[in-house]
């Protein structure tokens, strides 16, 4: 079981970019802007926040705004706060978005600088691979140690937050499950009843609609209990990094970040590998970092406890790739 920070209410259906990225296996505008020189920043000394690069709604009015549930916009003071008092903070990314990872960089460097970063956990990352220092290790060796698969995760795009807990000797540890468990995963009926029964139909759904249609209807359950699967250990693994008084931040996808859908349905069967001193049950925080789209509503998306919004990426016909990979190819 977990506790929330909050207790979002249900939304209208929004544009998700995440949801397309299944298939992978900040100057604020706009009225955000007065939060930089406010007192709560100014007492804070918080780094200074990313300038956004990205063209889509890049003048909308939701740029750089954070709403909470009760359709309260807040500052990026508050969101620390609520991350910092969190044993878990999940900070949902579209995966291909550079800004999502500046907004990470910046948060992961402020919870260093208040000295509440336990570690930092990522998706991006075998369970088991771990960098714990030096701090001052060159970004080769980082990557290295954490067996950085560049195909899948291009470094450009995670140096930031990653090397920012590595300059504040924060452990960075890898929590996905490894590519070698995921075909019996799929082969594991277990993992069919590790999720409620509208979960799993949820999910077989998305998984349908990420491949674009191109998957038999008789692959979804195996290929839905793949995300099970990671799900289960990235919350086992993440929850084995928490410390008394201090905040696992990490870095994942926005569907695994949702805590109706994701990790937090696998941390009540961990509970026993919560260290000591760490509060049970255990608090979570969850982010959506949401690009904007044209269609975009100032609405708290389900299963989140706040949700950031930034400009969006250009549009990427992803069936289109899928097509050309699974050409000639016959699926598992």
């Amino acid at each position: 079981m977990t506790t929330s920070r909050r207790s979002p209410r249900r939304p209208t259906v929004l544009h998700n970019p995440t949801r397309r990225r299944l298939t992978l296996a900040l100057s604020l505008a706009a009225g955000g802007s007065h939060w930089l020189g406010g007192p709560l920043a100014q007492a804070a000394e918080l780094p200074p926040l990313p300038h956004y690069t990205q063209p889509v709604e890049a003048n909308s009015p939701l740029v750089g705004r954070i709403l909470q549930a009760g359709q309260q916009f807040i500052p990026p003071q508050q969101v620390l706060d609520d991350c910092a008092h969190a044993a878990l903070c999940m900070l949902g990314e579209q995966h291909d978005h550079p800004d999502h990872h500046a907004v990470q960089a910046w948060i992961v460097a402020a919870l260093a600088q208040r000295g509440t970063l336990a570690a930092l956990a990522l998706e991006m990352a075998d369970a088991g691979l771990r960098f714990d220092g030096p701090r001052d290790a060159p970004e080769a060796v980082v990557r290295e140690r954490l067996h950085w698969n560049e195909d899948g995760w291009p470094w450009t795009l995670y140096a930031a937050p990653v090397m920012a807990a590595v300059r504040a000797g924060a452990p960075v540890a890898g929590v996905n499950l490894p590519q070698a468990g995921m075909r019996p995963a799929m082969r594991q009926a277990r993992w069919d009843a590790s999720v409620p029964p509208a979960v799993r139909q949820r999910i077989q759904g998305d998984v349908a609609e990420s491949h674009c249609g191109l998957l038999p209807a008789s692959q979804l359950p195996a290929m839905a209990r793949i995300q099970f699967a990671r799900d289960d250990s990235m919350a086992a693994h993440s929850l084995a990094l928490t410390r008394p008084g201090k905040t696992v931040a990490l870095l994942t996808g926005s569907f695994h970040a949702n805590r109706t859908l994701g990790i937090a349905l696998h941390l009540a069967a961990h509970a026993a590998r919560t260290p000591p001193g760490v509060p049970r049950p255990l608090t979570v925080f969850s982010l959506q970092l949401q690009g904007l789209a044209p269609d975009t509503q100032a609405e708290l998306p389900e299963g989140y406890d706040a949700v950031w919004f930034t400009p969006g990426t250009p549009p990427i016909d992803h069936c289109a790739e899928l097509r050309q990979r699974m050409k000639g190819k016959q699926m598992p």
